[in-house]
């Protein structure tokens, strides 16, 4: 298994994998940072030479990098080289039966409602909540307890902020980041920045693609 980064997400992720014994074969990728093992134990890959050797022993790679832009990057690099993304479900975590869920990580104590749809590369991440009816787009991210309640639409590569709230039948465009603690009363419009109690557009976000 191939962990796409090697910062602070990936030992969260490293540290699920341990608990569910997921660890064989286990390495990592970073091409930016000079270390050359990771919790000086697991290599960390370099080049995309390393990812092609490592891909003919084992295709499966998870997203270790929080960041919509660089989740996207990594997903569509790794599957040009011949990787299959593996997506993980962490400890505790309260799932519906009636949940599209296609390709999310969704780690510890998190809870996933009824009727949820939620896209390609997300990361829900620990302690999140969301709730029934919810639609999710593609590589977005809910950071550590947001709370997403019914019915709410959430664009492509969008970042929903730690501890935000989204009120209900609120949409959410693409590209879009709201700041932690945030709590959004009414629509936000691509390429919007939102803070605040209630929330407020304060700026623009450049585009992911």
């Amino acid at each position: 298994m191939l962990v796409a980064g090697a910062g602070g997400h990936a030992l969260d992720l490293l540290d699920l994998l341990l608990n569910q014994k997921q660890t064989e074969d286990l390495c990592f990728f970073d091409n930016v940072n000079e270390q050359v093992l990771f919790e000086n134990q697991y290599t960390i890959l370099k080049s995309e030479k390393e990812v092609l050797e490592h891909f003919k022993q084992c295709p499966y790679f998870i997203l270790g990098i929080g960041s919509p832009r660089h989740r996207k990057f990594f997903y569509d690099w790794f599957i040009h080289l011949g990787g299959q993304h593996f997506f993980i479900k962490g400890e505790g975590v309260v799932y519906s039966n009636f949940t599209e869920n296609n390709e999310a990580d969704i780690f510890n104590l998190c809870f996933v409602g009824a009727k949820t749809k939620i896209g390609k590369g997300v990361l829900i991440n620990t302690g999140s909540q969301v709730h029934h009816e919810v639609v999710i787009g593609d590589f977005s991210e809910i950071n550590p307890g947001a709370v997403i309640l019914g019915k709410v639409k959430i664009g492509n590569f969008s970042s929903i902020g730690a501890n935000a709230t989204i009120l209900p039948k609120i949409e959410i465009g693409d590209n879009v980041i709201i700041g932690a603690g945030a709590v959004v009363t009414k629509d936000v419009p691509d390429f919007s920045k939102v803070i605040g109690v209630p929330g407020r557009v304060v700026g623009k976000v450049n585009p992911i693609i």
